[in-house]
Parts: structure tokens; sequence; C-alpha cells
């Protein structure tokens, strides 16, 4: 199986993507500056300067590995020791038990089709880690992930969102470049031997598309040995998503009574003594088998265990995407209120 090429040229050497001579964008910076996904907001400067370079360089070593075992069939994976844009020394590294790990978790049936595949739509162009296809042809985009867990913002769940979009923005561009459809997306984390495979949930194409109609300006203030220095300024008014800032206000301001304060709190202490007091009640009747507790002041009970059945939303999705797609609906939510005594 062979897929139409794009005709963005990549210098490994810069990590940039030209096309008649003008840079484009990856989608990286795209998904990181408008959607605030997979950003590092309260990093340290040793953070920046040294723990993510090199980090950076542990994941080039292990993508390096997979490509040249995808290509070659060739098990490369100790890579001798570097110095990042910044001055940061990166250490040697041994990426065998990662590939190794790579290895086990590809699923049975599935065949390596690309590796690294360059793909566009206007003003972006990435690369596809991998592609695969099963024994039915079914064509499936996967990206690998070395990010520790730990500290990644909103940890595994985190970076499933991360993948989530930049997967689907993988497919949309991959399917009208090639024409062929993309039947599922797959991240891959590995760390160190360990590793995981996850389905990813596609994006709708229409929410994808308004993301990659995001204007670029080049920066002028861009510095390639920072790490938070972009190469261009993205304006996106539809989904841009403004840093969260907190406005705090005093009763003062707000202009909120001492009397209307001090009836919340009481209200709130005594739904919460109710609560613990329930607790307490309905234990005490399951220990004793009894179901039903009246006295002068309130009666309790507690009803027979029942079942119930539920939609599986998410089964369905998978087994019907297009009818699932066709009658979902995007709505708006308030931002949930709460309220915490101290």
């Amino acid at each position: 199986m062979r897929f139409k090429e794009s005709d963005v040229v990549f210098d490994e050497a810069t990590h940039t993507y030209t096309r008649d001579g003008q840079q484009l964008s990856g989608i990286t910076s795209l998904i990181h500056s408008v959607l605030r996904l997979g950003v590092y907001p309260g990093a340290s400067d040793y953070a920046k300067e040294v723990a993510i370079p090199q980090a950076g360089y542990y994941g080039s070593c292990v993508h390096d590995a997979i490509r040249t075992y995808n290509e070659l069939g060739v098990d490369a994976t100790s890579y001798d020791a570097s110095v990042a844009a910044n001055g940061t020394e990166l250490p040697a590294q041994d990426v065998s038990a990662d590939l190794e790990c790579y290895k086990r978790l590809i699923p049975a049936g599935m065949r390596v089709m690309a590796s690294e595949f360059t793909v566009s739509y206007g003003s972006f162009a990435s690369q596809i880690d991998g592609i695969w296809c099963n024994d039915k042809a079914e064509i499936h985009l996967v990206d690998y992930k070395t990010n520790n867990l730990d500290s990644y913002p909103g940890g595994e769940a985190g970076l499933m969102e991360y993948l989530s979009w930049q997967l689907s923005c993988y497919a949309v561009m991959f399917e009208l470049q090639t024409g062929l459809k993309v039947n599922g997306l797959y991240g891959m984390h590995l760390r160190h031997g360990d590793g995981q495979l996850w389905e990813i949930e596609r994006k709708s194409d229409e929410q994808v598309l308004k993301l990659l109609d995001t204007m670029i300006l080049p920066n002028p203030d861009y510095d390639p040995t920072d790490i938070d220095s972009l190469r261009f300024i993205y304006i996106n008014d539809e989904m841009q998503v403004a840093e969260t800032t907190e406005v705090v206000a005093t009763a003062e301001d707000l202009d909120v009574q001492q009397t209307f304060l001090d009836a919340f709190v009481e209200i709130m202490q005594a739904e919460q003594k109710a609560k613990e007091l329930k607790d307490s009640l309905r234990k005490l009747m399951e220990e004793n088998g009894v179901t039903k507790f009246e006295c002068e002041q309130f009666t309790a009970s507690i009803g027979k265990p029942s079942t119930r059945e539920d939609f599986d939303k998410a089964a369905f999705k998978k087994s019907n995407p297009e009818l699932y797609k066709e009658y979902t609906k995007t709505t708006s939510v308030k931002g949930k209120f709460v309220v915490k005594l101290k």
C-alpha cells in the first residue's frame, strides 16, 4: 500500500517544514498555543532549561530507534551524548528496552506501512509517527509518547486528550492528502521499558478543521534557545482558550452583608453534620438487618437493591461512529459552582 506524498519538505536538523520556500507550522505548537494542552505553565527554570531538553532528547532517540527498526529491521538503540540548542548537556541513551516494549505492544495482525509520514494542510504540516494496517486493510495512525505521566499536565488523561487532538488533526490531513479513510487512532506510551497502547478518540472533523483554520504569523521575537519561544503567533478567535485567571472578590466588593454570610455558613455546617449522621444511621441499620427506622421526629428507610440499564456510549461510538456523530451535538455548560467551608 502506497500513500500520496506531501509536497512539504521536512528538515530534520532544524525540525522545520517548508513548502515552496515558505515555512509552515507544526501541529504541536498549534495545540499548545490555541488549546493550551500539554503546556507546563508553572515549570521551573531548571525544568525548562535542563529537564525538558533532556526528556526531549530521550524521546527523539526512542522515535529514531523505532523508525530504524520499522524501515530496516535493525535494532539500533545506542545514542551518543549531545548538546541542546541552549547548551544543555544531553546524556547518552540506550533505548533497547523501549524498542522491545514497542515490539510487544503492536497488536497481532497489524503491519507497519510507513514511519514519520509527512502530512500537511494549509499552513500546517507534521509527521505521523506510524501508519499501521490490519488484515482487513484498515488504516490506523499511531503516535509514540515518552512523557513522564507523573509530571505531565493532567497525567494520563491529559496526555490522551492531547493525543486526541493531535491524531485527529493527522487523520483529517491524511485523508485529504491521500483520499484514504482512517479507521482508528492509537497512542503508544513508552517509558524506560514500560509501555501502554491506548485507543484514542477522534474529534469531529468540523472541530479539527476549525483548529486548522487558525491564522499564523511569524513571531518577530522568536528565540530558538528559549523553550517557551514560538516561531509563530496563532490567531483563532473561535477556538482560542485564554489562560485561566481567577477574579477574586471580597464580601465588601460584592456588598454581601455579614448576616447573609453567617446564615450561609450555618446552613452548610448543618448540611455537613446531617450527612455524617445519615451515614452513621444507615450503617447502624445495615449492621442490624433493619430496613426501616422510626422515632417521633422522623423515619428512615433503606430501599431494596436494584439494577438499572445504562447506555454504553463508548461502545456505541466505537461500533457506529458515523451514526454517533450524526446524533451528537455540542452545548454550552456553565462552570461548576463550588462552595467550601474554610
